[in-house]
């Protein structure tokens, strides 16, 4: 028995429609009632004809796409017949196609046969593959950018200009622009063809602020019962500028100024230049300068080449030159000479993260390493001793209700030395305040080894605003003095936890953040206020 129907399209979205007209093709021959289950019925008996499908497909093709003629049809259509799996196999198929250049891809619905060689019934269905021309990339349009140029967006892309189209890298578009960070919303590609047959893939994007101001400020009011005189009030605060896209060439410039207490600041300046001479390659150089209480200054200066690999994998190298210059008073108090080190590292970073604002999903990890030599001059004598650290850091985000969503990040840091046990105090990690450890002090502990979390339980109320519950705990060991006069020095080890609620909220002035945090053994009222501000312009 034959049927033959009329020509129905079978493309990815049409599936459904040639499923329904091969029903009613059972219908006109009296096969009644017809339930596509994979339990089918075809009459009062109860008879089950669907229990294989086979597929007999004439494949229309080019010498240019014989590979075409090397799939195997019956291993990729056939077996038990259920409408659902059917539809399955047909789309990956057609995904399949589409990766390889052939996104116009087509099945074509030509008949269908009916015989019972045995028992059971068999259907086999009679298609016409046409896989559609090669489509390559003749032309890229970028739209929407006013003052990015165009081959900055252009050279971020995973496929170019003359390029075999592949759908995967096409739809990964989207999310490689958006990580760029000075653009608001990029539309998914559209694939169009003109008169002469030449195709073009528009790409629309709506750019953003490129430009970012973080600001805190607090105020630390006097002591008059300080023996000895009152102590005037001081400021603290910070303030973090960067320049995302200068001139539209997606150069970076950071500056950055903290003041943590009456007599300590740091200041911080780095540059970042992307795609050096046209390859991918992004270099970037820093200095850093930290004025630690009146006891020492220390100075960084490295250098760092970050290498993409693929759409979410990157690793870097740097190198690094370091000093340490201890006032006269504090080399003897705490034993802390005067030293310098050259170290390099590597790391690699592996970012999934759908914004880098308020994001929804996915995972950051990063795994940093650093090696140098440490050379110091204490009482005219000079020694020297490696030192050695590992940096790790992951957060993930999964979302779990609507627009609720879980996060946890975990970070670690360790630092070792062949010199005497302990750890000098400037090379330790400090840690603590409102990027680390909410609900105490900024950089109120440190350590040689050192790791904290961050619990949060989001729930996000637009694109820049969330509110949220938190817990952070963290573990910290080390070496530190316990007696000035005479020094005696002490192992230390030590976790503390806080927790609280906080939010982010989108203003015209920014985004505003609000944490309260409660450290161990806080009573409610006792709570730290961490207060932030970032603005784009």
């Amino acid at each position: 028995m034959l049927l033959r129907c009329k020509n129905k399209k079978i493309t990815q979205r049409r599936q459904g429609v040639w499923l329904r007209d091969f029903v009613i093709a059972f219908l006109t021959i009296g096969f009644v009632p017809c339930f596509l289950n994979g339990q089918t019925r075809l009459d009062s008996s109860h008879v089950r004809i669907m229990s294989k499908v086979r597929l007999a497909a004439a494949v229309n093709v080019a010498d240019s796409v014989s590979a075409f003629s090397l799939v195997n049809w019956q291993r990729e259509l056939g077996g038990t017949y259920d409408e659902a799996n059917l539809q399955q196999r047909l789309s990956d198929l057609l995904a399949e196609f589409a990766r390889r250049g052939y996104p116009l891809a087509s099945f074509r619905f030509d008949s269908v046969a009916l015989a019972r060689p045995e028992k059971d019934f068999l259907a086999t269905l009679h298609l016409q593959f046409d896989p559609g021309p090669a489509v390559r990339i003749d032309s890229i349009l970028i739209r929407g950018n006013k003052i990015t140029k165009r081959d900055v967006l252009a050279r971020e892309l995973p496929i170019q200009q003359g390029g075999l189209f592949n759908s995967d890298k096409v739809q990964s578009i989207p999310d490689r622009l958006m990580r760029l960070g000075y653009l608001q919303a990029v539309a998914p590609p559209q694939l169009a063809v003109d008169a002469r047959g030449r195709y073009l893939l528009d790409i629309a994007v709506v750019e953003g602020n490129s430009n970012w101001l973080n600001g805190v400020a607090g105020y630390n009011p006097g002591d008059e019962r300080q023996k000895g005189g009152a102590r005037r009030g001081f400021v603290t605060g910070l303030i973090d500028v960067k320049f995302g896209n200068l001139l539209g060439t997606g150069r970076q410039i950071n500056a950055r100024w903290e003041k943590r207490s009456r007599q300590t600041q740091e200041l911080a300046l780095r540059y970042r230049e992307p795609w050096l001479a046209g390859y991918p390659v992004h270099l970037s150089g820093g200095f850093q300068q930290l004025i630690q209480d009146t006891t020492y200054v220390g100075r960084r200066w490295d250098f760092t080449a970050e290498l993409p690999l693929g759409q979410n994998f990157s690793a870097s190298g740097h190198i690094a030159r370091e000093s340490i210059a201890p006032d006269s008073l504090t080399q003897i108090r705490f034993n802390l000479p005067r030293s310098s080190v050259t170290s390099v590292g590597a790391s690699l970073r592996y970012d999934s993260t759908d914004d880098p604002i308020n994001p929804r999903r996915g995972v950051f990890y990063m795994t940093a390493v650093e090696t140098g030599r440490k050379n110091t001059l204490q009482s005219g004598a000079r020694k020297k001793f490696s030192r050695d650290k590992i940096l790790v850091d992951l957060h993930w985000l999964l979302p779990v209700w609507h627009s609720q969503v879980l996060s946890l990040a975990v970070h670690g840091r360790q630092v070792k030395s062949n010199a005497p046990p302990e750890i000098l105090v400037t090379d330790q990690f400090r840690f603590g305040g409102a990027t680390t450890l909410r609900g105490y002090r900024e950089q109120q502990f440190r350590g040689s080894r050192v790791a904290w979390s961050n619990l949060e339980y989001r729930y996000l109320l637009s694109r820049r605003t969330r509110a949220f519950m938190f817990f952070d705990a963290a573990y910290y060991s080390g070496f530190e003095y316990t007696s000035v006069s005479p020094p005696q020095l002490d192992a230390v080890e030590n976790s503390v936890y806080a927790w609280g609620i906080g939010g982010r909220v989108d203003t015209p002035l920014g985004i505003i953040g609000v944490d309260y945090g409660l450290g161990q053994g806080d009573p409610l009222t006792n709570g730290k206020v961490h207060i932030s501000l970032v603005n784009s312009f």
